[in-house]
């Protein structure tokens, strides 16, 4: 469930509601009781990657494979060559 955030324009106390989206907003300030008195605030979203480490090299595949392994191999060897 998201968390909404809303700020009280009678005495500017802010809140957080853990709401379904399919919720109502709240119609009263938990700190001074006004009623109509909340807004909704724009909030920063938050997310998390996790896995096999696909955002560091691309999602896995046999082209993926293929063109990190040749990388590799052509790096080495022209690093060898020089000596």
């Amino acid at each position: 469930m998201p968390i909404y955030h809303y700020r009280c324009s009678a005495c500017d106390h802010e809140q957080e509601v853990l709401a379904k989206m399919s919720d109502p907003a709240p119609e009263r300030c938990a700190s001074c009781d006004a009623q109509g008195t909340l807004t909704k605030q724009i909030a920063r979203s938050s997310f998390q990657l996790k896995g096999g480490g696909w955002y560091k090299q691309g999602y896995e595949g046999a082209s993926n494979q293929g063109a990190s392994s040749s990388s590799s191999s052509s790096s080495s060897s022209s690093s060898g060559g020089g000596e």
